[in-house]
């Protein structure tokens, strides 16, 4: 069944008992001043080393409750007290209270006092310094502050008090007359306790109006206002302690769900409709908890995430229907205002292991699974596997030494040959870029799916655009014949506004002729947003560059779209002629891309050629351009001008 969480508060009773205990010891501290002062000015004559020790005395209790009354006035009022009185009273305080700790005659009165009034000011600084944070103070942090200065300040009055009574004792053994005054003076301390009586009471009514607010806050603080469920924070502070005090032998599991597509829906539709959604569908998760045969308590921790936390489930079998519960509920309509909407939910579960007990953990281990639902398109539920935090550490290690690759020269471009159908003159060198990363060369499968998800691949691919341009124009200057050079652009590049003047840069600033640049977009990149690609298409034929498709076969281009791309080449896939030569389909395939995109007026690439029957079945077809390790594999500078004039020396 779904168990709401319990946060308690501190008892408001107590809470006013603290301030009213505080206001008392003042009270009774202060009622002894007056009087004090008086015996001390009647007695001076008489007495000469106990009357500096009763005046020392009653200069630190009154500098001491003028500290509290300061503090109390900050607490209730939240204005800071003046720097100069502030300082002025400490510096009052400290002189009292060496005067009085010099005097020697009660060390072990002294250093017990010292101790008091040591705890005192630090818990007034602590304080001072929760208050300074403004609306970010925690008035439970502060109270408790409050209490332990308090506490301090009476244990310190206490001993004082003590002091002051042996010293008026000894007085009226010395002087009666001083006795007497000091009976008389009390009368006045009960009539000046009786005022500060009437302060306290005002006091109090202050605190007690901030006290009610606090429940406001204290609820906003701790509850998610859309869904009125426990937040963050509540899931840090409660479920803690449940971990902790998990002693059954069944798991514990912690389960992270998020609403998918939920954004698009709010940005077509309106926030207040998300929110909405968001509500109806909490309602409708709590109603789907509530039935269940275990305890589980829910949080929410964003406009569309909660997390469930369960706990003595006997095993994933019943998780699992849990979970089938609520993609049930996801897969029907939700209608609000008499429209449908669509929803789903990626789930990501992980459960405490023998030595595992962190909340911290569990979390991250259901966030990292989510994630990885989410990642293969959503709509789905997976457990945490520790090969999950694997692969997730070696992305961060890719990632962070990636960043660093281009500043440490730690990328070159290697070419790959584009041979006439013959096999027998080169058309054009592809760069491909690789990475040397720690001595090691690191494949383009591993480095460019990171770079594309970090957003790295747009200054990489700026580089692999520069370099290439340059790269071809240093050979035409050494003689090396090169027709064209071809530079892959990845769809995040290619999509970006500023990718036209990036490749007007590169042609005016190497001095490439353009029609000799090859730019190769992907099919999928090309069909994402055809309306887009045509228009960056138009502008790049402007320049005066070539285009071509990449990886032709594998996606969803429209036809309709595909005659409206002024391209120059299509590239078929390599998966359509690695089995060009056994397989009718590949060869059906093939042949057809190759009748259509002549037909359209395209020139044919066909990729990946590694052997001779697939070369004859292509020149058979009419293939334009081949490329392949039948030929070559990508080659560094070096070896492709050997490669160069290797094919000039046999032709």
């Amino acid at each position: 069944m779904l168990v709401k969480p319990k946060f308690k508060q501190k008892s408001f009773l107590i809470l006013l008992a603290v301030p009213v205990i505080i206001i008392t010891s003042i009270l009774v501290v202060l009622g002894s001043l007056h009087s004090v002062r008086k015996v001390t000015d009647n007695a001076d004559q008489l007495v000469t080393l106990q009357i500096p020790e009763l005046r020392t005395i009653s200069e630190l209790q009154s500098v001491l409750n003028r500290q509290l009354i300061i503090l109390h006035g900050y607490y209730a009022t939240t204005d800071a007290p003046d720097a100069f009185e502030e300082k002025r009273l400490d510096e009052s305080f400290k002189s009292n209270l060496k005067t009085l700790v010099d005097i020697g005659q009660h060390a072990a009165d002294g250093k017990l006092l010292v101790s008091y009034v040591e705890n005192y000011k630090k818990s007034a600084e602590n304080f001072h310094n929760e208050m300074q944070k403004g609306r970010g103070r925690d008035w439970d942090i502060l109270r408790e502050h409050l209490a332990e200065a308090s506490a301090y300040a009476q244990q310190a009055n206490t001993e004082l008090t003590d002091w002051n009574q042996k010293v008026r004792n000894r007085l009226a053994q010395g002087s009666s007359q001083t006795q007497k005054e000091v009976e008389n003076l009390n009368k006045i301390q009960i009539t000046f306790n009786i005022a500060m009586v009437l302060v306290a009471g005002l006091l109090l009514i202050i605190i007690y109006f901030r006290m009610r607010d606090q429940g406001k806050l204290f609820h906003s603080a701790h509850f998610e206002p859309l869904t009125d469920l426990p937040n963050r924070r509540s899931l840090q502070l409660w479920s803690e302690r449940l971990v902790d005090q998990h002693n059954s032998t069944n798991p514990f599991y912690v389960a992270w769900l998020t609403l998918d597509r939920l954004g698009l829906i709010s940005g077509t539709y309106g926030h207040i409709q998300g929110d909405a959604l968001i509500n109806k569908f909490s309602r409708s998760l709590e109603k789907i908890l509530d039935y269940c045969q275990v305890d589980i308590y829910l949080f929410s921790i964003g406009s569309s995430n909660w997390v469930m936390v369960i706990k003595d489930a006997e095993d994933d079998n019943l998780i699992k229907q849990i979970i089938a519960q609520i993609e049930k509920l996801t897969s029907k309509p939700f209608n609000l205002e008499e429209r449908d909407y669509n929803i789903s939910c990626s789930i990501g579960i992980s459960k405490t292991l023998t030595h595992e007990k962190d909340i911290q953990v569990l979390l991250r281990n259901a966030d990292m699974a989510r994630r990885s639902v989410l990642d293969d398109g959503g709509n789905n539920h997976r457990f945490y596997e520790p090969e999950m935090t694997d692969s997730a550490e070696k992305l961060l290690s890719v990632e962070n030494d990636l960043r660093n690759a281009l500043e440490k020269e730690e990328f070159e471009l290697y070419y790959q040959p584009k041979l006439s159908k013959q096999g027998e003159q080169i058309l054009s060198a592809e760069a491909l870029i690789r990475w040397h990363s720690n001595g090691k060369i690191i494949s383009p499968g591993i480095f460019i799916p990171v770079a594309e998800k970090t957003g790295l691949v747009n200054p990489i691919g700026d580089w692999v655009l520069r370099q290439a341009c340059t790269q071809w124009v240093e050979w035409q200057r050494a003689g090396y014949a090169v027709p064209s050079v071809a530079v892959n652009i990845s769809a995040q590049q290619f999509q970006l506004k500023s990718f036209i003047n990036t490749v007007k840069a590169v042609v005016a600033e190497t001095g490439i002729p353009p029609e000799k640049l090859e730019l190769e977009i992907t099919e999928e990149a090309a069909s994402a947003r055809p309306d887009l690609v045509v228009s960056v298409m138009d502008d790049l034929k402007e320049i005066g560059v070539s285009l071509a498709i990449d990886d032709f076969g594998t996606g969803y281009s429209s036809l309709a779209y595909l005659k409206r791309f002024p391209i120059d080449v299509i590239k078929i896939d390599r998966a359509f002629i690695s089995q060009l030569h056994i397989s009718e389909q590949d060869r059906a395939i093939a042949k057809l891309i190759i009748e259509m995109s002549h037909q359209l007026g395209f020139k044919v690439v066909a990729e990946g050629v590694e052997n001779h029957e697939q070369l004859q079945i292509l020149q058979s077809m009419d293939c334009d351009l081949l490329q392949g390790f039948f030929f070559s594999r990508p080659l560094k500078v070096a070896d492709y001008l050997d490669y160069l004039s290797e094919m000039a020396s046999k032709h």
